[in-house]
């Protein structure tokens, strides 16, 4: 049996039509999408290929068919990513509850940005962490990637590499065992993610590999 190293590397080079769960697979309305003011490229790749509803991500298309989420522009940080009056199509959420941000795609450019009410700050954390994160500040608009297309392609190749990569946690050696064993594990499980976000960066050059805040480098090192 080939290893998960192995399996890995396959599934990053794999056709997306062969990652596709049509169980986990949400389209959108389809005579929606083709009125969307972004590239033909990203409207036929989320028509054809949809978004899985089984990551740490709800798909949730907008039936209208004018962009209809707002940015919270509420600081410089915000302002560098997307002016107040451009509006987005909306896909839904990154992530799993009403607190997570609303994912869309800017009507124009087409880029995929995550979408707060408004910014979390440090008196949004429970009083117990507030002196550890002084001066934490969470945006109401992050980005998360250039094109529909890229989140696209990277959502199903995720959904298929966190299965193997949830199959290497549960490889690591149980109960007391030599430290040589857990920092072996330890190394493989870091060096199958650094696989992984070293594909997003080329699948999106916008991703940076080496920043840990990126939001996919977040995503797949938080696992």
């Amino acid at each position: 049996m080939s290893s998960i190293e192995e399996r890995l590397k396959a599934v990053l080079a794999a056709p997306v039509s062969s990652i596709v769960s049509r169980e986990h697979q949400v389209l959108p309305p389809a005579e929606t999408v083709d009125g969307w003011n972004v590239p033909q490229v990203d409207r036929e790749a989320l028509s054809r290929w949809g978004l899985p509803n089984d990551l740490l991500m709800t798909p949730d298309f907008q039936a209208a068919p004018e962009p209809i989420l707002v940015p919270n522009i509420a600081s410089s940080v915000e302002g560098h990513l997307i002016n107040a009056d451009q509006r987005l199509y909306q896909l839904g959420r990154w992530g799993s509850s009403d607190h997570t941000p609303m994912m869309g795609a800017v009507a124009g450019d087409g880029r995929i940005l995550g979408l707060r009410k408004a910014p979390l700050t440090v008196e949004d954390l429970h009083p117990d962490l507030r002196d550890h994160y002084a001066g934490f500040y969470a945006p109401s608009v992050i980005f998360i990637n250039t094109s529909l297309s890229c989140l696209v392609e990277l959502a199903w190749r995720w959904r298929a590499a966190v299965q193997l990569l949830r199959e290497l946690h549960e490889q690591e050696p149980a109960g007391i065992r030599p430290i040589e064993e857990h920092e072996a594990h330890y190394e493989r499980v870091e060096a199958c993610e650094r696989t992984f976000v070293k594909a997003a960066a080329t699948i999106d050059p916008a991703i940076n590999p080496d920043d840990p805040n990126d939001t996919w480098v977040e995503l797949i090192t938080d696992l």
